[in-house]
Protein backbone atom coordinates (compact mmCIF):
# COMPACT_ATOMS: atom_id res chain seq x y z
CA UNK A 1 0.00 0.00 0.00
CA UNK A 2 1.46 3.56 -0.63
CA UNK A 3 0.78 6.64 0.60
CA UNK A 4 -1.97 7.57 -2.51
CA UNK A 5 -3.98 4.34 -1.62
CA UNK A 6 -4.20 5.59 2.24
CA UNK A 7 -5.27 9.08 0.96
CA UNK A 8 -7.68 7.70 -1.28
CA UNK A 9 -9.42 5.24 1.49
CA UNK A 10 -10.02 8.37 3.70
CA UNK A 11 -10.98 10.57 0.61
CA UNK A 12 -13.88 7.45 0.38
CA UNK A 13 -14.55 7.34 4.30
CA UNK A 14 -14.83 10.89 4.60
CA UNK A 15 -16.24 12.12 1.12
CA UNK A 16 -18.19 15.03 2.40
CA UNK A 17 -14.87 16.61 3.10
CA UNK A 18 -12.22 18.49 0.78
CA UNK A 19 -8.94 16.27 0.79
CA UNK A 20 -6.30 18.65 0.24
CA UNK A 21 -3.19 16.26 -0.71
CA UNK A 22 0.65 17.80 0.03
CA UNK A 23 -0.36 21.03 1.40
CA UNK A 24 2.86 23.44 2.24
CA UNK A 25 3.11 26.01 5.30
CA UNK A 26 5.59 28.30 6.51
CA UNK A 27 7.18 27.32 9.56
CA UNK A 28 7.21 30.95 11.63
CA UNK A 29 8.51 29.31 14.78
CA UNK A 30 12.10 27.79 12.75
CA UNK A 31 12.63 31.53 12.21
CA UNK A 32 11.96 32.56 15.97
CA UNK A 33 16.21 32.07 17.18
CA UNK A 34 17.37 33.96 13.96
CA UNK A 35 14.88 36.68 15.04
CA UNK A 36 16.36 36.19 18.42
CA UNK A 37 19.95 36.77 17.69
CA UNK A 38 19.30 39.83 16.09
CA UNK A 39 16.91 41.54 19.22
CA UNK A 40 19.94 40.59 20.92
CA UNK A 41 22.65 41.82 18.43
CA UNK A 42 24.81 44.86 19.68
CA UNK A 43 27.06 47.14 17.44
CA UNK A 44 30.91 45.36 17.19
CA UNK A 45 29.14 41.75 17.59
CA UNK A 46 29.21 39.52 14.73
CA UNK A 47 25.71 39.93 12.63
CA UNK A 48 23.75 36.87 12.99
CA UNK A 49 23.62 34.80 10.05
CA UNK A 50 20.15 33.83 7.98
CA UNK A 51 19.76 33.41 4.55
CA UNK A 52 16.44 34.73 4.24
CA UNK A 53 15.04 31.06 3.63
CA UNK A 54 12.06 30.03 5.09
CA UNK A 55 11.69 26.75 6.49
CA UNK A 56 8.41 24.90 5.32
CA UNK A 57 6.58 21.67 6.39
CA UNK A 58 4.46 19.68 4.06
CA UNK A 59 1.47 17.59 5.26
CA UNK A 60 0.16 14.30 3.09
CA UNK A 61 -3.69 15.58 3.47
CA UNK A 62 -5.55 18.30 4.85
CA UNK A 63 -9.21 17.51 5.37
CA UNK A 64 -11.70 19.90 5.68
CA UNK A 65 -14.99 19.53 6.74
CA UNK A 66 -18.19 21.64 5.76
CA UNK A 67 -18.25 22.98 9.23
CA UNK A 68 -14.94 24.18 11.36
CA UNK A 69 -13.32 21.43 11.66
CA UNK A 70 -9.46 20.94 10.17
CA UNK A 71 -7.73 17.65 9.87
CA UNK A 72 -3.79 17.44 9.12
CA UNK A 73 -2.93 14.11 7.85
CA UNK A 74 0.41 12.63 7.91
CA UNK A 75 0.79 9.30 6.23
CA UNK A 76 3.07 6.91 7.23
CA UNK A 77 3.85 3.36 5.04
CA UNK A 78 7.40 2.13 6.48
CA UNK A 79 8.27 2.42 10.79
CA UNK A 80 11.67 4.32 9.49
CA UNK A 81 9.81 7.04 8.14
CA UNK A 82 7.66 7.94 10.93
CA UNK A 83 10.88 7.60 13.38
CA UNK A 84 12.12 10.71 11.67
CA UNK A 85 9.31 12.44 12.52
CA UNK A 86 9.98 15.36 14.99
CA UNK A 87 7.30 17.96 16.98
CA UNK A 88 9.26 20.04 14.87
CA UNK A 89 7.58 19.09 11.81
CA UNK A 90 4.16 18.81 13.33
CA UNK A 91 3.69 21.93 15.53
CA UNK A 92 2.84 24.67 12.61
CA UNK A 93 -0.53 21.68 11.53
CA UNK A 94 -1.10 21.28 14.84
CA UNK A 95 -1.15 25.46 15.55
CA UNK A 96 -3.70 25.73 12.00
CA UNK A 97 -5.94 22.61 12.67
CA UNK A 98 -7.93 20.83 15.12
CA UNK A 99 -6.48 17.58 14.99
CA UNK A 100 -3.48 16.11 13.56
CA UNK A 101 -3.27 12.23 12.36
CA UNK A 102 -1.15 9.48 11.46
CA UNK A 103 -2.69 7.61 8.76
CA UNK A 104 -0.92 4.25 8.20
CA UNK A 105 -1.56 0.55 6.96
CA UNK A 106 -2.93 -1.39 9.47
CA UNK A 107 -0.50 -2.90 12.21
CA UNK A 108 2.87 -0.49 11.11
CA UNK A 109 2.26 1.63 14.27
CA UNK A 110 0.79 1.10 17.83
CA UNK A 111 -1.31 3.11 19.45
CA UNK A 112 1.45 3.97 22.74
CA UNK A 113 4.23 5.13 19.83
CA UNK A 114 1.51 7.94 18.27
CA UNK A 115 3.17 11.37 20.24
CA UNK A 116 0.72 13.25 22.68
CA UNK A 117 -2.37 14.51 20.93
CA UNK A 118 -1.96 12.87 18.06
CA UNK A 119 -4.44 10.04 16.35
CA UNK A 120 -3.67 6.96 14.47
CA UNK A 121 -6.12 5.92 11.42
CA UNK A 122 -5.34 2.57 9.99
CA UNK A 123 -5.98 1.72 6.52
CA UNK A 124 -7.09 -1.84 5.15
CA UNK A 125 -8.14 -1.60 1.68
CA UNK A 126 -11.09 0.82 1.58
CA UNK A 127 -11.60 0.59 5.72
CA UNK A 128 -10.17 3.41 7.71
CA UNK A 129 -10.25 2.26 11.42
CA UNK A 130 -10.24 5.15 13.85
CA UNK A 131 -7.01 3.77 16.66
CA UNK A 132 -6.27 6.51 18.80
CA UNK A 133 -8.17 9.65 18.81
CA UNK A 134 -6.26 12.86 18.52
CA UNK A 135 -6.56 15.15 21.19
CA UNK A 136 -8.62 18.41 19.89
CA UNK A 137 -7.45 21.82 19.34
CA UNK A 138 -10.50 23.87 19.46
CA UNK A 139 -8.99 27.32 18.69
CA UNK A 140 -6.53 26.52 15.65
CA UNK A 141 -4.84 29.87 14.19
CA UNK A 142 -6.29 30.92 10.99
CA UNK A 143 -4.97 29.32 7.70
CA UNK A 144 -2.35 31.40 6.77
CA UNK A 145 -2.37 33.27 3.51
CA UNK A 146 0.73 31.48 1.97
CA UNK A 147 -1.41 28.81 1.78
CA UNK A 148 -4.13 29.82 0.38
CA UNK A 149 -2.27 31.51 -2.11
CA UNK A 150 -0.53 28.56 -3.05
CA UNK A 151 -3.93 26.54 -3.01
CA UNK A 152 -5.14 29.09 -5.93
CA UNK A 153 -2.50 28.84 -8.05
CA UNK A 154 -3.02 24.90 -7.84
CA UNK A 155 -6.75 25.66 -8.46
CA UNK A 156 -5.71 28.04 -11.40
CA UNK A 157 -3.29 25.51 -13.21
CA UNK A 158 -4.64 24.17 -16.55
CA UNK A 159 -4.94 20.49 -16.55
CA UNK A 160 -1.80 20.06 -19.27
CA UNK A 161 0.43 22.01 -16.73
CA UNK A 162 -0.69 19.27 -13.52
CA UNK A 163 0.91 16.59 -15.66
CA UNK A 164 4.18 17.85 -16.14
Amino acid sequence: MNATAVLDAIARKHSNCALLREITVTDRDALDPVRDAWSAWKPGDPMPEYDGTPVYRRIDGLMLDGGATRTAIEVKISRADFLRETEEKRRPWRKITNRFVYATPTGLLKPEEIPDGCGLWEVDGNAVRIVKRAKSNPKPEPIPHQVLVALAYRLNRSPTEESL
